[in-house]
């Protein structure tokens, strides 16, 4: 994972996309402080931040929860003990798939996908 890893919570005054580090998510829950817009400076939902993680193992299939201020450190699945792919979680962008990656980036992936297909003919 990056050093830019965090969610990204759009503002709901200016529209701004605002990204909040994790370990600053888990400081903002515990002392119940607000996080504010970079922007505008208006109140963001911290609320709409899950506190657990869904994640699918890419060798067993199985699903495991990740607590939210556990996600840097990884995890391994409950069944099989292989490492959980928590990278996926925080991809800043739409991701191109072909032919030859599908598999791995579809059919393995461990979050729920969204597949858009194009043809340019």
């Amino acid at each position: 994972m990056g050093q830019d890893e965090g969610q990204i919570i759009q503002c709901s005054g200016c529209g701004a996309k605002n990204r909040i580090p994790l370990d600053r998510i888990v400081s903002i829950r515990s002392t119940g402080e607000i996080a504010r817009c970079g922007k505008c400076h208006e109140p963001l939902a911290i609320d709409s931040i899950p506190e657990a993680y869904a994640l699918r193992c890419t060798n067993c299939r199985a699903k495991n929860r990740v607590p939210a201020d556990r996600i840097k450190d990884g995890g391994k699945c409950g069944k099989c003990g292989e490492p959980l792919q928590t990278d996926a979680l925080f991809l800043p962008q739409p991701v191109t798939v072909t032919d030859a990656d599908l598999e791995d980036k579809v059919l393995r992936s461990p979050l729920p996908v969204l597949l858009y297909a194009w043809a340019s003919w």
